[in-house]
């Protein structure tokens, strides 16, 4: 069937040269003619960057990156964590792994670099090592190369090139733009069958805390806005109740001037927290919580840490 569009884009899956956005809008459009949600959500995602990086599949974190640091004489040097290694695994894994959040069109364009990548590691981590360093601080990032970012778009291409094969194998060819309501009803069981392919969400909460995995990264709380640091808050973990009580506390409570007079109240909240942090039920380690926790309520009091 030489106008099938589903043969269409095996040929263009299996193909180097051909466009990786042209592929995921032709793939696209199979999904939605094929009335598949799950396939377009997916797509949708890789197409306009993952507004959630708890739904990000295990494809698109970066494991194990350097870290560099920037001399304003020497460049970027290495940045040295190695102990943290042995000492906090679940610690060393949150400083290494960057997620990429980014659009594909995004992701496409760090591929072609012939230089490597930086990526600004968040504030309250890239201030933990400073403090821990003892020395100067330094802009820390990750270091990338850009052969890691072609491996996501190849992950990409494959989940596409095998969706389609599933398609053919399940007798869905289709007709230039056309699919039988036969084809349709069948093409939902080739997803249900593979879901793995288009539901494979991050299983490891300890990375949480390496920042939302743009190239260039930014502050995400803003002061004086509760909401940024409750959006904050929640991705590490922290449950809405103690959110809730954190609220109530800051209204209740005068603003602090500096880390030293928080209050007894914030300091409360601080410990009981970081307790739950080294109980493992919040996304950060607990030996990292102390520094994330203290600098998100200076942030939002616009207090310099």
């Amino acid at each position: 069937m030489n106008n099938s569009p589903v043969l269409k884009l095996q040929d263009m899956a299996g193909s180097s040269s051909c466009d990786i956005q042209e592929l995921l809008a032709r793939a696209k459009m199979i999904a939605v003619k094929l009335d598949l949600a799950e396939v377009t959500d997916w797509l949708n995602k890789e197409i306009n960057g993952y507004p959630d990086r708890n739904q990000l599949p295990s494809y698109r974190l970066l494991n194990n990156l350097p870290i560099k640091a920037f001399n304003p004489y020497n460049g970027w040097i290495p940045f040295k964590i190695g102990s943290i290694a042995l000492e906090d695994p679940k610690l060393y894994n949150i400083l290494t792994t960057l997620q990429l959040v980014n659009p594909l069109s995004m992701l496409s364009n760090y591929a072609k670099s012939t230089e490597t990548l930086y990526s600004d590691l968040p504030y309250p981590l890239a201030n933990l090592l400073n403090s821990a360093s003892q020395g100067p601080d330094f802009r820390l990032s990750w270091e990338i190369n850009p052969a890691l970012v072609t491996k996501i778009l190849s992950a990409i291409r494959s989940r596409i090139l095998d969706w389609s094969l599933d398609l053919e194998k399940a007798g869905i060819l289709g007709e230039g733009l056309l699919f039988s309501q036969q084809e349709k009803e069948a093409a939902h069981m080739t997803v249900n069958n593979n879901t793995n392919n288009f539901h494979a969400p991050v299983n490891n909460a300890g990375v949480i805390g390496s920042g939302n995995g743009d190239i260039t990264q930014n502050n995400s709380i803003t002061s004086g806005d509760f909401n940024s640091l409750e959006k904050q808050l929640k991705e590490w973990g922290v449950s809405d109740e103690d959110v809730r009580t954190l609220h109530q506390v800051v209204q209740e409570s005068p603003a602090p001037t500096s880390p030293d007079n928080f209050g007894s109240r914030i300091g409360e909240w601080l410990g009981n927290t970081i307790g739950k942090a080294y109980a493992g039920t919040l996304r950060i380690a607990g030996s990292a919580a102390p520094v994330l926790l203290t600098n998100a309520i200076c942030q939002y009091y616009g207090i310099p840490v």
